[in-house]
């Protein structure tokens, strides 16, 4: 049984219409996948806080950032303690689990700053920012409570709606590309099984 490259390329050449149906049909399916149902968005918006302490009266300021800094993974513990989500969760003015709350907010420590950023996700521009600056006045003022050596934080300009970003989970570009290339990958494979299987069948009948 031989399957030569010139018999292969006259059968691709033969099937070359149901190659470019493929293609066409699933681009066309993963562009409307992509168009079709609710689009899910989401929302994220941050505000920043300050946790250095003061440097008044100290003999070496550096030492004393230095040691801030090495407090910054407490602090992050404080921020994600129990009492401050529920404290959050009473300040929000809509309703929002304690779960909720937990896994919607991010705190994050900008690379070699002594400051915790509050980054919040939600359902649209105004879930998003009330949850941030909520979080992060809230922590302002309880987490001296919680950890009294931290000092008086320094909560910075509120989260707006210009600091929210969006990113659309389905992307037609890709979607469309992907479709294209699946339908190519599959017509080529059914034409070479199908080459095979033909050639098979004709060798056993001549043997």
């Amino acid at each position: 049984m031989e399957f030569s490259l010139t018999d292969l390329a006259k059968r691709f050449w033969h099937f070359a219409w149901l190659i470019v149906l493929c293609v066409i049909l699933f681009a066309g399916a993963g562009f409307a996948y992509a168009k079709s149902g609710k689009v899910i968005t989401n929302f994220s918006a941050s505000r920043m806080v300050l946790i250095a302490k003061t440097n008044t009266d100290v003999r070496d300021p550096s030492s004393r950032v230095q040691a801030d800094k090495a407090l910054v993974p407490t602090y992050q513990k404080v921020a994600q303690d129990d009492a401050i989500v529920t404290a959050v969760q009473k300040a929000l003015p809509f309703k929002m689990s304690k779960s909720d709350i937990s896994s919607a907010v991010n705190v994050q420590n900008p690379t070699d700053t002594v400051a915790l950023s509050f980054q919040a996700s939600g359902e649209n521009t105004y879930r998003a920012k009330t949850l941030a600056n909520v979080y992060a006045e809230t922590f302002a003022n309880v987490g001296p409570t919680l950890y009294p050596d931290m000092g008086k934080p320094d909560v910075l300009s509120k989260a707006t709606g210009s600091d929210v970003t969006r990113s659309a989970l389905k992307n037609a570009k890709k979607l469309t590309v992907f479709g294209a290339v699946f339908g190519l990958v599959l017509s080529v494979f059914v034409i070479l099984v199908s080459g095979i299987r033909k050639n098979y069948h004709e060798a056993k009948k001549q043997g």
